[in-house]
């Protein structure tokens, strides 16, 4: 039986540039549990060297431990193994926000013969904005201490059950802190469609405003089943919707980030001023999706930051 540490691993869940995440089991408190295990690969194609990723894994433990916010995912312990390799442990999660509004499909052709379950969808009305009030509360709570996390996308925002769960926002490895600069490959990185355009330009400038954008793009799929225009200046909802959320959503997805809320706490605002809503009444969207970014092949985040 194999194992991390103590911990009896149950499957591997993800491979990203540098970690591995399993879905573990802790055999004293008897609950699963998600571990990020530090895990470079000789010869793969990232630009940072493993000195750097270990900085930037580091980092990321320690950053996600010094929150204590119900909407961002918490770590407890680190630790390593034998050969030196650190891991941290997290709760596990029971679903990600792709399982309520399903995938993003680069190809029409694709998301026609896509499985009922993976096909896009937009959430009741009501459910979205309960989701954006807590996800916009966690990004509030990064930019509050002068942090911009520059990855918030649908597979980055966990939940805490199949069923109307609470939001965990996770994944802080291209996290830009306000007191120091980490090691960066110098190029594009970010959530494909999710991402500011400033953000594909240049991702060491970027301020909290390139997260409200993020904001902006995921309440705009959240409502509508489909991503935004990526050539319109501003993302538009159907006027079945509050106007105050029409025109916050409209706000945090200007191209030009000046006319953007500021921060997090600007759209955590705006959205308290909105009036429930309805059910939009319009019948959902079902024309194939707009052409993908020309940096949409970056999807996975590229390189660290």
């Amino acid at each position: 039986m194999e194992r991390i540490g103590k911990y009896v691993i149950h499957q591997a869940v993800l491979t990203t540039g540098y970690d591995r995440i399993f879905l573990c089991h802790d055999p004293d408190l008897q609950v699963p549990v998600a571990i990020k295990l530090f895990d470079p690969r000789p010869g793969d194609d990232s630009l940072l060297s493993p000195a750097q990723q270990l900085t930037r894994f580091m980092t990321e433990a320690r950053t996600l431990a010094s929150f204590d916010h119900p909407y961002i995912i918490g770590v407890k312990v680190m630790e390593q193994l034998s050969d030196g390799r650190p891991y941290f442990v997290m709760p596990f999660m029971a679903a990600h926000l792709p399982y309520e509004i399903g995938k993003d499909f680069d190809d029409p052709a694709e998301e026609q013969l896509a499985n009922d379950r993976d096909k896009p969808r937009r959430m009741a009305p009501m459910r979205a904005l309960v989701a954006m009030k807590q996800l916009s509360s966690a990004a509030m709570a990064l930019h509050r201490r002068g942090m911009v996390h520059r990855f918030i996308k649908p597979t980055n925002i966990l939940l805490t059950a199949t069923q109307n769960g609470a939001v965990k926002l996770c994944d802080f490895s291209m996290v830009k802190l306000a007191e120091k600069n980490l090691p960066m490959p110098g190029h594009w990185m970010g959530g494909a469609d999710y991402t500011a355009p400033e953000q594909r330009e240049n991702a060491t400038a970027v301020t909290a405003r390139a997260d409200v954008y993020s904001l902006g793009a995921i309440a705009y799929r959240l409502l509508t089943g489909r991503l935004p225009d990526p050539t319109a200046q501003a993302a538009e909802l159907p006027g079945d919707f509050p106007p105050q959320l029409a025109d916050l959503v409209r706000a945090c997805t200007d191209a030009d980030p000046d006319r953007r809320p500021p921060h997090a706490g600007e759209v955590l605002a705006g959205l308290d001023r909105v009036p429930p809503p309805r059910a939009a009444t319009s019948k959902p969207v079902v024309e194939v999706s707009q052409p993908r970014r020309a940096a949409a092949a970056a999807g996975s985040g590229a390189a660290g930051a």
